[in-house]
């Protein structure tokens, strides 16, 4: 099965984000979970505006990919830095069922390569393989395997541990990763702010389609795509091979779920470009959940756009317009956070604190970075009776723009 061994590769570009920022290395980390030690990396963003990160980025490798993915072939800390998100990037397992390790043989005969298991997840991906002589392999990968409780409480324990804001999680799944995000959405046991997939789709054997809940869906697919087909199958060496639903339907069944609008088509040039590539960009509207569909053409699966190599779009931007524009709390264009001038009187203070501003959102945190108040301010003002005595730090946003301030509570 070569086709599922390439994975889609997301690069946001650096002149979307903050990049004087020198790189720290992820953290990793394990827990015992289903009867197997589970890992995952945890990188804290580098951002001199805030002390505490704004959110989470649940990001999810490729077939027989790895968690270090995102740190080194294909960096995500810069998009992390300028959003002043976190990363989650958990491990998948290798294929646990040994019946399925042995039928895997047969697809080696047909593709003329050795499949490997190494890490698989699990997704509702069911590879079917069949000729006129019958069906050679019709087996669900990892189907005893529960990550998406693994995910989910990866997912729980981090927002507890940084004290995140819980309606600020993205998941971006790339290949098969895309095919766990989407098996995650339709689950949400931890609440998505928005679902990303590229390259990716819905198994033939996913679990909970048509239990109704909503997620704001971007999804990025090649009608050329030769690892996950477009239509959900193909044919090699006399076999038809299905590995996925077709993607006109996924979209449908997004769109229905989610009760999004009619849909409104572009012809994506957003740069110039020479290449013989077409993208087509179909949004179906929704103030909270919109599903938004690139259909690319002639390009394979393992491409990514780039404006900077000529392309009529860069992945980059796309993606990172979707994420603000469904964030709670940032600012809803692409640009670094701009820092503001409020002054915050009087300080030290009692009961009462004023602000320069009439309006905004703010979250107070103590000195060991756990928030202690979170919520919108207005006529310029803010009770801070219930706090005890002590030293707090004030993250405040308005209008777009950010400003850190200390300040002492009597």
């Amino acid at each position: 099965m070569k086709q599922l061994k390439y994975i889609a590769v997301l690069i946001f570009s650096s002149c979307l984000f903050i990049a004087d920022i020198a790189a720290s290395d992820p953290i990793r980390k394990t827990f015992f979970f289903g009867g197997y030690d589970r890992e995952y990396l945890v990188y804290t963003p580098q951002n001199p505006q805030s002390i505490n990160p704004a959110g989470v980025l649940i990001m999810l490798h490729g077939f027989n990919g790895s968690m270090d993915d995102f740190f080194n072939a294909y960096d995500f800390r810069s998009i992390a830095d300028s959003l002043n998100y976190l990363i989650l990037a958990p491990q998948a397992l290798p294929e646990k069922n040994e019946t399925v390790r042995l039928k895997a043989t047969i697809l080696n005969l047909l593709m003329g390569d050795k499949l490997q298991l190494d890490a698989v997840w699990a997704c509702g991906l069911k590879v079917k393989a069949a000729t006129l002589f019958g069906t050679l392999i019709d087996d669900e990968l990892n189907r005893d395997i529960d990550d998406v409780g693994f995910i989910s409480l990866m997912t729980r324990q981090i927002l507890d541990e940084y004290a995140l804001p819980t309606e600020n999680v993205f998941m971006i799944g790339t290949s098969m990763g895309g095919y766990m995000a989407y098996q995650y959405a339709l689950k949400q046991p931890v609440k998505l702010a928005g679902m990303v997939s590229v390259a990716g789709s819905m198994g033939l054997a996913i679990k909970d389609q048509g239990l109704g809940l909503k997620a704001p869906i971007c999804d990025f697919h090649s009608s050329t795509d030769e690892v996950v087909p477009y239509p959900g199958w193909f044919t090699q060496s006399g076999a038809t091979i299905y590995l996925a639903q077709n993607k006109e339907d996924v979209i449908r069944y997004w769109v229905n779920n989610n009760e999004a609008g009619a849909p409104v088509t572009e012809n994506v040039n957003y740069y110039p470009s020479e290449k013989n590539i077409t993208v087509e960009k179909t949004t179906y509207p929704d103030p909270n959940n919109e599903v938004i569909h690139y259909k690319m053409n002639g390009v394979s699966h393992g491409y990514f756009f780039k404006k900077e190599e000529g392309d009529c779009m860069d992945y980059r931007e796309e993606i990172a317009k979707f994420i603000t524009a469904h964030a709670t709390g940032l600012p809803t264009e692409s640009h670094p956070i701009q820092p503001l001038q409020i002054t915050v009187y009087p300080n030290p203070a009692h009961e009462v604190i004023y602000l320069s501003t009439e309006t905004g959102y703010m979250r107070i945190y103590n000195l060991a970075g756990q928030a202690v108040w979170t919520g919108t301010f207005h006529s310029g003002s803010i009770d801070i009776a219930f706090l005890p005595a002590g030293t707090y730090i004030l993250h405040i946003q308005t209008d777009g723009k950010t400003q850190t301030t200390k300040i002492v509570k009597k």
